[in-house]
């Protein structure tokens, strides 16, 4: 069956165009390819950046907002421990030589 159709479209290709089957379709990649390139050079620049932005908006969206930074004070190193970023609602603190950063929006 296969067969049959594609001895069929050989015989048509040269039929109706006079040249061989890898002729055709060596000519009809090159047309897509030149059709690809000069219609790339007519995009618009704000297509790229609209999609970007999509894109940037798609991932924003999925992510939940970021907790405002908290003051803590002083707490010992056990407490510290519970701001580890394992529980999201909690905001991510960091301790440096004894100063506490909250780096929750740098995760």
């Amino acid at each position: 069956m296969a067969l049959e159709l594609w001895q069929t479209l050989k015989e048509a290709i040269h039929a109706y165009t006079g040249l061989s089957p890898v002729v055709f379709f060596t000519a009809l990649a090159l047309a897509f390819a030149i059709y690809q390139v000069i219609s790339g050079w007519f995009a618009s620049p704000f297509d790229d950046v609209n999609r970007h932005q999509r894109a940037r908006s798609l991932a924003q969206e999925e992510e939940p907002p970021i907790p405002q930074p908290v003051q803590v004070g002083e707490i010992t190193e056990e407490e510290l421990k519970q701001y580890d970023g394992s529980d999201p609602q909690k905001p991510l603190l960091m301790a440096i030589k004894h100063q506490i950063y909250d780096v929750t929006q740098s995760r």
